[in-house]
C-alpha cells in the first residue's frame, strides 16, 4: 500500500536519523526478502537517503546501494533505544506508541551504530535489494541502472505538467484511474491517492483516459493530495499496515474524502459515496459529482 508520501514520510524522518550511521550487523529472517549479499553492505557509512517512485534508496560508501520496496504491508521502524542490544526474535521489545518489535512480521533487522532498522512485512511481498554501481562523477547515476527503468514521471517534479499529463491521458483508451496507477506513466501514484484526486478533479474513475478533459484540475489535484499526505504522515488507512518509522500511524485517513468512505456522505454534495471495483482494485467515487 505505501505509495510515494508514505514513502517520503519514511524518507524525511530517517534522514535525520540515520545519515552518518553504520552499518554493523544483517538479520535477515525471511531470506527471500533479501536480495544481494548483507555482507558487502556490513561496515558501511549510510551516506544519503532518496526516493524514486514507491523506492526508498539508501546511498552508502563506495557506490552501494541499499533498496527497499514496501509493496503492500511493509513497515520501516527505528528504534534509537537499542543500540548496542540484540534484537532477540521471541522475546519482543516493548516499543511506545506502535508495534511490538521484533514481532511476527519483523523480516529483516538492520543493526545501526545507534539504532536499529525493523523490516515488517506481514505478507512478504516487499523487499530489500543491495545493488552497486560503475564510479562515476554524477553520484545519482544509479538512477540509470537497470532496476530504476520504466518507471515514469515523478508527479511532484518539474517534468510533471499539465502538458505532459494530457499527453499521457490522450493515448490510452483505459480508465483514467488505471493511468494515473500506471508506474511507467507517472511514478508513485497507488489507489489512495489516485481515488482521492480523481474526487479532487470532478472525474468518474471509469471515464477513459482519452475523453478526460479536465486536465488542469485533474494536475492540480494530483500535487494537491500528493502534498497533504505528505504533510499528514502519510495515510495509516483500515486495511492497510502503513506507519511511520516512529512507530505511529500518519493521520491523512482523517482527511480522505472518498477512499474507504462507502455510504458515506460526499463532502461536496452530501450523495452517498460509492464503492465499485477496476481492474480488481476497490474504487471509491461520489457518483454525483464525479463525472
Amino acid at each position: 500500500m505505501p505509495e510515494l508520501p508514505e514513502v517520503e514520510t519514511t524518507k524525511r524522518y530517517l534522514e535525520k536519523k540515520i545519515i552518518g550511521q553504520r552499518i554493523k550487523k544483517i538479520e535477515i529472517l525471511s531470506p527471500k526478502q533479501f536480495i544481494g549479499d548483507p555482507k558487502q553492505i556490513i561496515g558501511k557509512k549510510i551516506v544519503g537517503l532518496e526516493r524514486r517512485a514507491k523506492l526508498l534508496i539508501w546511498q552508502l560508501e563506495n557506490d552501494l546501494f541499499l533498496l527497499i520496496h514496501l509493496k503492500l504491508t511493509g513497515q520501516i521502524v527505528y528504534h534509537e533505544k537499542l543500540a548496542g542490544k540484540k534484537a532477540v526474535f521471541g522475546h519482543p521489545i516493548p516499543f511506545a506508541g506502535g508495534p511490538t518489535l521484533p514481532g511476527k512480521s519483523t523480516r529483516i533487522v538492520v543493526y545501526l551504530d545507534k539504532g536499529v532498522i525493523f523490516f515488517n512485512d506481514l505478507r512478504k511481498f516487499g523487499w530489500m535489494k543491495v545493488i552497486q554501481k560503475p564510479k562515476t562523477k554524477n553520484q545519482k547515476d544509479y538512477l540509470k541502472l537497470k532496476i530504476f527503468e520504466g518507471l515514469g514521471v515523478e508527479p511532484l517534479s518539474k517534468d510533471f505538467t499539465p502538458e505532459y499529463l494530457k499527453k499521457v491521458l490522450s493515448r490510452s483508451r483505459r480508465a483514467v484511474k488505471l493511468v494515473l496507477m500506471d508506474q511507467s506513466k507517472i511514478a508513485g501514484i497507488g489507489n489512495i491517492y489516485a481515488n482521492e484526486a480523481l474526487w479532487q478533479a470532478k472525474i468518474d474513475p471509469r471515464k477513459p483516459a482519452h475523453q478526460v478533459k479536465r486536465i488542469k484540475p485533474l494536475w492540480q489535484a494530483i500535487r494537491k493530495v500528493l502534498k497533504e499526505g505528505i504533510e499528514y504522515g502519510g495515510t495509516s488507512a483500515a486495511d492497510e499496515a502503513y506507519i511511520k518509522p516512529n512507530g505511529s500511524p500518519g493521520q491523512y485517513q482523517q482527511h480522505l474524502a472518498v477512499y474507504q468512505r462507502e455510504g458515506k456522505p460526499c463532502p461536496r454534495c452530501q450523495t452517498p459515496i460509492k464503492r465499485i471495483k477496476i481492474n480488481n482494485r476497490s474504487t471509491f467515487f461520489c457518483p454525483q459529482c464525479q463525472k
